[in-house]
């Protein structure tokens, strides 16, 4: 005869057993969450979901996550004149390095997220000394900062500020590069009712989305570097030919739609006399001399156009919505800005040494509004600016030639 249970235990083992599938149901969506954050390279977009689950799974009111670009606490002891091996300071004291520590800190934030807050609290947050008084002393020591109740364990004007802040408990909580510990991300969270919790436990439980968020931190540098690497040309820092044509196509395309259509042009830009750089004072010299013309390119141009590197001394230039003369006016622009710079290396300075100054040809491309024939594809473009240059080069260097409306070849001459 089987044995009757009471009503009691029926009611534990239900209770057991819904226990049971919320804690399933939450192991399955952290699951999801970190498997998410392994697949994407966008800190924000990882961030936004998944620190949302983690401040609700803790209990947190409001919290933010702070991750920082080439962090070293050296350069902020240098640059504040003080370190941890020396005394303690005073609270005013303390306060002016927090001060300083927080304009240091902006200039290195990588990805800024807060969960909780509202734009303004954000701000206050930001601009909040108090509240980066004690990150800094949970930074320098590189060690979490537990507070389980503000109206027993803080000052006045720190009760003052968790107040306003409508906090009761808080933590801070620093993520180390497991190789060389230098600090990777800080994170601050805010709990509305005073806690009995121990660091001991709160790390246990706070080490896996630690270990997470810092694998994530590193994977994304490395996926950017790579991508940056596969982009860029190694010697300038500019586009490679690759990612020129996609945004020449873009342009192109995006530039014939809608009722305002508007004009694109490609430039090609060749170093006049460049190979004297390289014969006369080495190849150091020459890349020298190219990094510098193409930080003045770069300077010189628009918010929406692109400039890369070709080959050699020669760099391309696209300018989305500019016709020739506004392409002129930039390139006038650049031919100012290295017009007067002179170029030889100081190991060649002697009295009366003749300075070297650079110069370049371009050859200007335009794609007019309107047109009807077929779109010229990205190499047919550079094409027709390239015989362009070859024109320029062959009729006295130092100028841009182009097309007027007639299709008859122009030239204009730098003026120097």
């Amino acid at each position: 005869m089987p044995l009757k249970r009471s009503r009691n235990a029926d009611a534990e083992i239900r209770a057991l057993r819904a226990q049971l599938a919320r804690e399933r149901s939450q192991s399955r969506r952290r699951a999801e969450l970190f498997e998410k954050a392994i697949q994407t390279n966008d800190l924000r977009e990882v961030g936004e979901e998944m620190y949302r689950y983690f401040f609700s799974h803790f209990g947190v009111y409001k919290g933010d996550i702070t991750i920082l670009t080439d962090y070293d606490e050296r350069e902020f002891y240098d640059l504040v004149g003080w370190t941890p091996r020396q005394d303690t300071p005073s609270p005013e004291e303390l306060l002016r390095l927090a001060t300083q520590h927080c304009e240091y800190l902006r200039s290195l934030v990588e990805e800024q997220i807060f969960i909780g807050y509202s734009p303004d609290e954000e701000r206050e947050i930001k601009e909040s000394y108090l509240v980066e008084q004690s990150m800094l002393e949970s930074m320098v020591t590189k060690a979490p900062r537990l507070v389980n109740d503000v109206l027993c364990e803080l000052s006045a004007k720190e009760i003052e500020e968790a107040k306003k802040q409508q906090t009761r408990s808080w933590l801070n909580w620093t993520v180390l590069h497991p190789d060389n510990s230098k600090l990777l991300a800080k994170m601050h969270m805010s709990f509305r009712k005073a806690r009995k919790r121990t660091l001991a436990e709160l790390t246990r439980q706070l080490r896996p989305f630690e270990n997470l968020l810092g694998y994530r931190i590193l994977h994304t540098r490395d996926f950017k570097r790579v991508k940056y690497l596969s982009e860029r040309d190694a010697l300038t820092g500019l586009y490679l030919r690759p990612t020129l044509a996609k945004r020449w196509d873009y342009a192109v395309d995006h530039g014939s739609r809608g009722r305002r259509k508007a004009a694109v042009s490609v430039a090609m830009l060749d170093l006049d006399l460049f190979k004297r750089f390289n014969d006369n004072y080495g190849h150091e010299v020459g890349d020298r001399v190219l990094r510098h013309f193409a930080q003045s390119v770069q300077s010189a141009l628009r918010g929406t156009d692109v400039v890369g590197r070709y080959g050699g001394e020669e760099f391309v230039a696209l300018f989305p919505g500019a016709d020739t003369g506004g392409v002129l006016t930039i390139l006038k622009r650049i031919h100012e800005r290295i017009k007067d710079v002179n170029f030889l290396p100081p190991a060649a300075w002697v009295a009366g040494a003749t300075p070297e100054h650079l110069r370049f040809s371009a050859g200007v491309f335009t794609l007019e509004p309107g047109r009807k024939d077929a779109k010229p594809s990205f190499d047919e473009a550079i094409k027709a600016a390239d015989e362009l240059l070859l024109y320029c080069k062959q009729s006295g260097r130092n100028a841009a030639a182009y097309r007027d409306s007639a299709g008859r070849i122009r030239r204009f001459r730098f003026e120097d």
